[in-house]
């Protein structure tokens, strides 16, 4: 199967994903495949290859919008490591996350099912202050980050926690 703008991709029938060889994405500095979720069954293709072709064209604006989210990420888990008595690096500034960030290879493009059903981008990432859950960004329709925590699977807190009010919100301190 051949979809603009990834081009060829490869059935990965066990997953009921189509994968993607990897591409560029200029905002992270970084190439990923794109595992393109439950796509062949999907009422409204167009919508994959307007989030893929969105994401990327990301903007590095786009990834300073999540700065502060993101900080707020590594504060709990800064918070969490010292009341277990672990270290964790320091960082002083909300810009200063993206030096402690290392970015995935893989971007998972998916339906939402719940809420309002858009074209989700999952993209895993590690990172120096939580090696076992990482970070994960979420990107609506592929545009802006609509969700970063630890990686779990789920595109919203919305979903996460089952409350509608939670739908826009990027970072959900879990204290």
């Amino acid at each position: 199967m051949h979809i603009s703008p990834l081009g060829p991709l490869t059935r990965d029938d066990d997953n009921d994903w189509l994968i993607s060889q990897p591409m560029m994405i200029p905002a992270l500095n970084t190439a990923c495949e794109f595992l393109l979720e439950a796509y062949a069954g999907d009422s409204q293709p167009q919508d994959f290859t307007d989030a893929v072709t969105a994401f990327i064209g990301l903007q590095p604006e786009t990834l300073q919008a999540a700065e502060t989210a993101i900080f707020n990420y590594y504060l709990d888990c800064a918070r969490l490591a010292k009341t277990e008595g672990e270290t964790c690096v320091q960082i002083t500034a909300p810009e200063d996350v993206w030096q402690h960030i290392q970015f995935g290879s893989e971007a998972l493009v998916c339906r939402r099912h719940t809420g309002d059903q858009a074209i989700y981008i999952l993209f895993e990432c590690d990172c120096d202050w939580n090696a076992e859950d990482g970070l994960q960004m979420v990107f609506r329709k592929g545009k802006e980050i609509s969700k970063v925590g630890p990686f779990d699977d789920f595109l919203s807190y919305a979903d996460v926690y089952g409350l509608p009010e939670l739908d826009r919100v990027i970072y959900q301190s879990p204290g």
